[in-house]
């Protein structure tokens, strides 16, 4: 056994070890998942340098070893920031959220959970990095004394596999960070092949489009709104008067009360809503986007966005809007600051509607209630600052949901502009369709505030849903009202489709929330929970 003097280096791995349970034990419980996770840690270690440990080159072997060393810090602290921040494993939902994320919503995310916790934190494991070297000569001597002599090559295979078959079949696998990250990158690459390989096939054969409409001149408004929930929304029965001007206007609305996105993140709830994909078959998210559709069937497509263009080209949401004829993204730089408010796209609105084309659909995408809540709306906005109504009595629960109401009343005012605006369009055929890409809790039934997808609630599935239709509207023969219907926007593609008279070998009317064929089927959630059931 080597002496422990001249070792005491090798202690930093047990120091994260202990860290990473003890903070997560302190702030929130003790879990037996955590542990689990703590002894994957201990094991990927051990075995990551015990296979360093077998390379003859001492140059690269201390240098692998150092590079190993700031990776597992980094790995530990990752994991705990998450769970003390979220209450969250990290996993391929959330590394696919960072994947398709913006620069903007990334640095706002940063930004916004952001305090003095996480700095002590962050200190407290990478402090033991400011002596890397001695650390990297403790681990370098004590992996030499597990160097093998003879038949390193066979030996280390078997192990290795020995190792990997435990790992797997135990289950230990499913908390290990790395291999979170290299599935979820093999899973996106499969999928994203799968799809183009879809879309070429369409392209190749003359699949055939057809408006039904196609003598009248059509125009329609698709206004994607961004994490609002239909809970904070007095016209679905919030105490507070978020949505007057809606409100004002219900009689002439379609109201939908039970509508839930499939997701509570942007790229993977539209990536569904706008495409193919659904639960059912999620291989074929980003199959035939909405934008692609409209385009084969004879309309020109706008896409006006208050986000900035996805850093990712292929990120899913990028790849529906890039299809449009015409794109507008109005956050070319970084918007932590908001600056600019979603106001500042009626003018494009305008611009679209003069447009010649004689049948167009206009694709809104609005920043609407993202946090920073208190960005999205400029200073006359900022009415609500009174105490509201919560059981999670604290400063920052009372500021949040004050923000949050102010941008949802914002909001409102944005889409009575757009409203009017499209009521004036001369265009027969014509129509208004507003949902939002997903909800938002704000310390309602949670003492949290965000959309993540590995701490779901009620309302981060909640969202509205509302049409209105012209004097004229050309309605598809099997059209329905009903108010109550439950429906969840993975389907939603078929619906636009439906209501704008399109026809084609896709589209299916049981899918579509306005036909009266429509098949009412399982809202099933997180991959595999029914939401009527989770949310009881």
């Amino acid at each position: 056994m080597f002496k422990l003097k001249g070792k005491i280096y090798l202690l930093v791995f047990i120091y994260w070890l202990i860290l990473e349970y003890v903070l997560e034990g302190v702030f929130h419980f003790f879990s037996l998942y955590r542990f689990y996770n703590i002894v994957e840690n201990l094991l990927f270690t051990a075995f990551v340098i015990f296979i360093i440990s077998q390379i003859n080159n001492n140059t690269l072997k201390r240098n692998l070893y150092g590079l190993f060393i700031i990776f597992v810090a980094c790995m530990f602290w990752f994991e705990t920031i998450m769970y003390l921040n979220f209450k969250i494993h990290f996993g391929p939902s959330s590394f696919f959220v960072f994947l398709n994320t913006n620069p903007d919503e990334l640095t706002e995310f940063v930004k916004e959970y952001s305090n003095t916790r996480l700095v002590i934190v962050t200190i407290l494991f990478l402090m033991p990095l400011l002596k890397l070297k001695s650390i990297v000569n403790c681990v370098f001597d004590f992996g030499f004394k597990y160097q093998l002599k003879r038949k390193k090559i066979l030996k280390t295979g078997i192990i290795a596999i020995l190792f990997l078959t435990v790992f797997k079949f135990s289950l230990i696998v499913v908390h290990n960070l790395p291999y979170l990250i290299c599935r979820s990158l093999i899973l996106n690459y499969k999928d994203t092949q799968y799809i183009d390989d879809f879309n070429a096939k369409i392209d190749a054969n003359s699949v055939l489009f057809q408006n039904i409409n196609s003598s009248l001149n059509s125009t329609f408004i698709v206004v994607i709104g961004e994490s609002v929930t239909s809970a904070h929304m007095q016209l679905y029965g919030y105490y507070r008067e978020t949505t007057p001007f809606f409100y004002n206007n219900r009689d002439s609305l379609s109201i939908y009360k039970d509508v839930i996105s499939p997701n509570t993140s942007t790229f993977h709830s539209l990536s569904k809503a706008l495409t193919l994909g659904n639960y059912e078959d999620p291989k074929k998210v980003l199959a035939l986007p909405i934008t692609t559709l409209f385009n084969k069937s004879g309309f020109k497509t706008f896409w006006i966005s208050n986000h900035s263009p996805a850093f990712n080209p292929d990120s899913n949401l990028a790849r529906v809007a890039n299809q449009a004829q015409s794109i507008f993204f109005n956050s070319k730089e970084a918007v932590m600051n908001n600056l600019k408010h979603d106001g500042e796209l009626l003018y494009k609105i305008d611009e679209a509607l003069k447009d010649k084309a004689p049948n167009k659909i206009i694709f809104l995408h609005l920043i609407g209630a993202h946090f920073s809540y208190e960005n999205r709306y400029p200073n006359e906005f900022n009415v609500f600052k009174d105490k509201p109504q919560t059981q999670f009595n604290s400063e920052m629960a009372h500021q949040k949901i004050n923000t949050y109401d102010n941008a949802v009343k914002y909001s409102d005012f944005i889409l009575d502009s757009v409203l009017d605006k499209i009521k004036r369009e001369s265009t027969i055929n014509k129509y208004l369709l507003y949902f939002s890409d997903h909800g938002e809790e704000v310390f309602q039934d949670d003492n949290f505030y965000g959309h993540l997808e590995d701490r779901p609630t009620k309302n981060t599935f909640k969202i509205p849903f509302v049409m209105w239709y012209g004097n004229q509207f050309a309605y598809p023969n099997d059209y329905v009202f009903d108010e109550n219907r439950k429906y969840m926007t993975d389907d939603l593609w078929h619906s636009i489709a439906h209501i704008s008279g399109l026809k084609n070998l896709f589209v299916d009317s049981t899918r579509s929330v306005f036909s009266d064929n429509f098949i009412k089927r399982k809202r099933i959630i997180l991959e595999s929970k029914d939401y009527e059931t989770l949310f009881k």
